[in-house]
């Protein structure tokens, strides 16, 4: 690409006033095409000025292995913090403003000016292909010679990215490619990992500082040393003092741009990627290693921390260490090339505007062998998620993706095999490989029309009983709302006092409800129950008795000094999020089990051939259009534990019986 001033290729590329109009589909029509094969893009050339000059700039035609360019990694629009969960924390501590000019950690870019004027109002999360609205807030800039808008957060990026001497050649999603053009818009975004890969730096746009910003980054940089937590805030022996420490960070990681589906893959695929907030940038690496430094230490280092949190300070700690889970999701995704399910799954709470962008956006971390679809934006959201779902099951062999199955409305009307990604929901996959229902069967997965699955499967037991009982909200807390569940599912649960009648599986009905409260696996999550985890579960549950027996008045402090008890502390945590996640269940021949909250009397728990875990299944009263038979079509609400099926008891029998699997269809 020969380089030409921005403003003599301005003057080349001339149209009638007119023609600016829709999609500025006219800023692309007399550039040359991009062959869908090529390595060829379109670069900005950003043209030099001052801070308040207007922005002047052209599209030209550039060659990824031949030119240097960077590339922008932002949002639409960017706005100033809130607390979390929209919540105002006051502190005590009155705090001067800081003049981040002074912060010696933090860098000056070589162009760009101080005069800010505060932050953009409106926060959206979109995806870097996806064709903004053209709404009223948007700011002018002028590209080959036209005058055109673009979203505030964009157009100050811009002001702050220019150089005042010299022209800067970008990539910038929203101009580079033709969103108006659908086959444009498939084979640029194909290309994106080497855009991305291939650029000499990733500039990280966070937006215009805030008073806190830059306090921000001065403890994300004292955590790159790697000290303790406990030590790093021994002097804050106060919530406030301590939160006022916290604050900036949570404020800074809880901007839109983290939030955001496109950026994990503009990160992890990076050269080298530079944050910058108004005109200052700090390196992105600061990011990474404060949050491998806070995941080691968190544990070992709460106990320290914990004493000085209540309820209202425990909003912003769970934020503080939620913002830095989220760095480290993106750190994984750059090392370790994830498939693609395991990618949905790693980043399913991403937002994106365009619903297809869920699974389009992840699509560059993977190996091109792992890429089982491509970027096609003329396909629905729907076709996009079965295709996606279908593939996945036929070509691994593996079932694990119908774990995210989540009864919540989305905004895609999926059949219920497939998982909405749009929910940012999702099931219990951590816990697939810890079981192995359906023994060492293969799975056999065929997509047999448009939304209708092939699968094959036996049906095990009916559902019986389910404890569906809805308690008040206006209950005094969460444990206290396990807790009667908990005595509500030993009552329907039939668990004699003496512990000795004989459940189906073999062993006492006690022995078996404990461990189907716990789904056969320790309070970590870490393993298989042992025969020594029931003394912690008596302890706890002795402990959980005496709770219920203190007064309200008296709860808290008994709470506070169990939960000094790690055992304790976690089958509470453990206990609190079952009446929001799992409901206890019996069948027709007396099994217990923890399935979807969204199951029913009359459901039936099924072994899916290949899969880890049973499933929870509806029948549907109508004939199958694939079959044509009467009784073969389910829908699929979730998976479930069912005590005495968890190792390939069912599909040992079937050998014995020398049956045969059923072959069910799933709508």
């Amino acid at each position: 690409m020969s380089r030409k001033s921005g403003t003599d290729f301005a003057r080349l590329m001339t149209f009638s006033p007119d023609e600016a109009s829709g999609n500025y589909a006219f800023l692309y029509r007399d550039l040359p095409q991009l062959p869908a094969d090529s390595q060829e893009v379109r670069l900005l050339w950003l043209n030099p000025g001052s801070f308040d000059d207007d922005i002047v700039s052209s599209l030209v035609k550039g060659d990824l292995d031949s030119n240097d360019y960077e590339a922008l990694s932002y949002t639409w629009e960017e706005s100033g913090h809130s607390g979390p969960l929209g919540a105002e924390w006051e502190s005590e501590t009155e705090w001067e403003d800081v003049d981040d000019s002074d912060d010696p950690q933090v860098e000056e870019v070589v162009s760009g000016s101080d005069n800010q004027a505060g932050s953009v109002q409106g926060e959206t999360s979109t995806s870097g292909a996806q064709t903004p609205d053209q709404p009223s807030n948007e700011k002018q800039i002028t590209v080959n010679g036209f005058t055109i808008g673009v979203k505030p957060n964009l157009e100050i990026a811009l002001r702050h990215l220019r150089y005042e001497n010299r022209t800067r050649t970008l990539w910038i999603d929203y101009l580079c490619i033709n969103q108006g053009n659908i086959a444009d818009r498939n084979a640029q975004v194909r290309r994106m990992d080497s855009i991305y890969m291939k650029a000499s730096q990733v500039i990280i746009w966070l937006g215009l500082p805030t008073e806190d910003s830059g306090r921000g980054l001065e403890e994300i940089y004292a955590l790159t040393a790697n000290i303790h937590l406990s030590k790093l805030y021994s002097a804050e022996r106060s919530q406030n003092r301590l939160l006022d420490r916290i604050k900036p960070v949570v404020h800074l990681l809880s901007r839109s741009w983290f939030q955001r589906v496109w950026v994990v893959q503009e990160v992890a695929l990076a050269k080298q990627a530079t944050v910058q907030i108004g005109s200052r940038t700090a390196p992105w690496d600061w990011f990474v290693k404060a949050a491998r430094v806070v995941q080691e230490h968190m544990l070992c280092c709460a106990d320290t921390i914990h004493p000085f949190i209540d309820d209202r300070g425990g909003d912003y700690f769970l934020s503080y260490r939620g913002c830095w889970a989220s760095i480290l999701a993106l750190d994984i995704g750059t090392r370790d090339n994830p498939a693609l399910h395991m990618a949905l799954r790693l980043f399913y709470n991403r937002l994106a505007t365009d619903p297809r962008d869920k699974v389009y956006g992840l699509l560059g971390l993977l190996k091109p062998s792992e890429r089982l679809v491509l970027p096609d934006y003329a396909l629905s959201p729907l076709e996009v998620y079965e295709e996606t779902a279908s593939k996945i099951m036929e070509l691994s062999k593996d079932l694990s993706i119908l774990m995210d199955i989540d009864e919540l409305a989305g905004d895609v009307d999926v059949p219920s095999w497939c998982p909405d990604w749009t929910t940012n929901s999702v099931g219990g996959v951590e816990l697939y490989d810890f079981y192995n229902a359906a023994g060492d069967s293969t799975t056999s997965v065929q997509r047999c029309s448009a939304h209708t699955l092939k699968i094959q499967g036996l049906i095990f037991d009916t559902v019986t009983r389910v404890d569906a009982d809805a308690y008040d909200d206006t209950i005094e807390s969460e444990l206290w709302e396990a807790y009667l569940r908990l005595r509500s599912w030993e009552s329907f649960a039939k668990i004699p006092s003496d512990g000795e009648s004989t459940y189906p599986a073999g062993g006492s009905r006690s022995m078996a409800f404990w461990q189907t409260v716990l789904m056969g696996l320790d309070a970590d999550r870490t393993r298989q129950l042992q025969h020594s985890d029931l003394d912690h579960y008596k302890t706890w549950r002795a402990w959980l008795e005496n709770y219920a027996q203190k007064g309200p008045t008296h709860r808290k402090a008994f709470l506070e000094t169990g939960s000094r008890n790690p055992n304790i502390r976690k089958h509470n945590q453990l206990l609190k999020q079952y009446p929001a996640a799992r409901w206890f269940f019996l069948t027709d021949d007396g099994y217990m089990g923890m399935g979807p909250v969204e199951m029913e009397q009359e459901d039936v728990v099924c072994v899916l051939a290949g899969a880890k875990t049973p499933f929870i299944l509806r029948a549907i009263d109508e004939r199958c259009e694939v079959c044509q038979l009467d009784q073969c079509c389910y829908r699929l609400k979730g998976f479930a534990y069912v005590h005495g099926i968890m190792n390939g008891e069912t599909v040992a029998g079937i050998k014995r019986q020398e049956e045969v699997w059923n072959e069910l269809c799933l709508r």
